[in-house]
């Protein structure tokens, strides 16, 4: 199992459709999954997610940690522009 690092939402950042969790229990992950990678905060190294799919976190989805309410998101790289 990896343990990925999320990072930080910059200003303005909004993705469409997008929606924030919360994790309300610092001591439990807001997702659980069958995949083979856990996801950490940026800022604490809080565990927000647990044995996730890459596919299934995807730029639309953020974290709020529960320990230091760093908004966090799992994707690294930029989206990809899409024709409107």
């Amino acid at each position: 199992m990896a343990i990925l690092t999320m990072r930080r939402i910059r200003e303005g950042e909004v993705p469409f459709d997008g929606g924030t969790a919360i994790q309300e229990d610092v001591d439990r992950p807001v997702f659980r999954g069958n995949g083979p990678d856990d996801y950490v905060c940026v800022e604490c190294g809080n565990v927000l997610a647990t044995a996730m799919q890459p596919v299934q976190m995807t730029y639309k989805v953020r974290v709020r940690c529960g320990r230091c309410r760093t908004v966090n998101v799992a994707v690294t790289d930029e989206p990809e522009a899409t024709a409107r």
